[in-house]
């Protein structure tokens, strides 16, 4: 297995649809882009790339490593600012500070700002 199980996937239409699994392709194409983090949960002729609750089948090429992040999808965390919980939604690799950031959703809501590991307690 590879040394790390979490990275980004940063294909688009260009990069070549031999890429993507042909079962895969459709979702994936909605699926994109190059900053969400992707666990790799299965290696063989395609790597099985998991966000979320969906499974991509792509080729390894594209797939780049970053560290595992602290919080997972579907994990509750609290705000320390207001100290409302919330859940995880989204999981995004930040390239210029080389951070984890995420989105949530509070009260089945989806918020549209972005939070580091530290803004959680």
């Amino acid at each position: 297995m590879m040394n790390t199980k979490w990275g980004t996937y940063p294909w688009f239409a260009e990069h070549g649809i031999h890429l993507i699994h042909p079962d895969d392709l459709e979702a994936f194409k909605q699926e994109v882009s190059n900053s969400k983090i992707f666990e790799c949960v299965k290696e063989g002729d395609y790597i099985t790339l998991r966000y979320h609750d969906n499974y991509y089948r792509v080729k390894k090429k594209l797939f780049k490593p970053v560290p595992s992040p602290k919080y997972v999808f579907g994990e509750k965390v609290k705000i320390k600012e207001n100290g409302q919980e919330a859940v995880i939604t989204d999981i995004m690799w930040h390239y210029d500070k080389k951070k984890h950031y995420y989105f949530v959703t509070i009260n089945d809501k989806r918020k549209s700002r972005r939070y580091l590991d530290s803004e959680f307690t």
